[in-house]
């Protein structure tokens, strides 16, 4: 169900920039790509953190001055599962990966904002929106929201991770009140996906016609 939390408006000057975001196994990811499919021009943060963080990624030398060989692979390769698992431990290193990481993405999004023109939308899908406190770079935000029980059988059947892990990162996420908090638009992602199709459809409207 979809559900409009506060006013916004959108820019003469320029294209209008939907931030869409959500917890963990919140369904935030089908949503942006319902929205995509109706006419939006797409950004993936996640997509872009790979990139930059995958061979020959423009983030590889930072990491490695900033972490040191504990997070490579012998191959030369980023050990991934070696620096999340650092970084969900130490508040100090997550904060220098971040500072690292999010200045490259913010440029990356500026290139793809670029070539948009007054009445184009961008749907960024940007999973710690509420942790960065980087809405305020958006016109409109849109949160994606699930029952727990459902969030925790995504992560455990389509992730492959134990109940702890699941529920751990949940927890280490941002609470329901701060999303509200924030937030312009709100998705209960409980039903079909045809229930999300259906929402996705009544917000772009809503979109198209600010």
């Amino acid at each position: 169900m979809l559900k409009q939390l506060r006013k916004f408006s959108a820019p003469d000057d320029r294209a209008l920039k939907v931030a869409i975001s959500g917890g963990i196994g919140s369904g935030k990811t089908a949503f942006t790509n319902c929205l995509a499919a109706l006419g939006g021009v797409r950004f993936d943060s996640d997509e872009v953190l790979r990139t930059i963080t995958g061979s020959p990624g423009r983030a590889l030398t930072q990491i490695r001055e900033a972490f040191g060989a504990s997070v490579w692979e012998p191959g030369g390769q980023l050990n991934r599962a070696a620096l999340a698992k650092l970084i969900f431990t130490d508040p100090a290193a997550k904060a220098r990966l971040e500072s690292i990481l999010h200045p490259l993405v913010w440029q990356e999004m500026d290139r793809v904002v670029a070539p948009l023109k007054p009445g184009d939308v961008l749907l960024a899908e940007i999973p710690l929106l509420t942790e960065t406190g980087n809405h305020t770079r958006f016109d409109c935000c849109v949160m994606v929201d699930a029952p727990l029980e459902m969030r925790l059988s995504r992560l455990i059947g389509q992730r492959r991770l134990s109940e702890a892990q699941a529920r751990a990162r949940i927890n280490a996420q941002a609470s329901r009140a701060q999303r509200e908090a924030i937030a312009t638009f709100w998705v209960d992602n409980c039903g079909t996906p045809e229930d999300l199709n259906a929402d996705a459809t009544a917000l772009w409207n809503l979109l198209s016609r600010v």
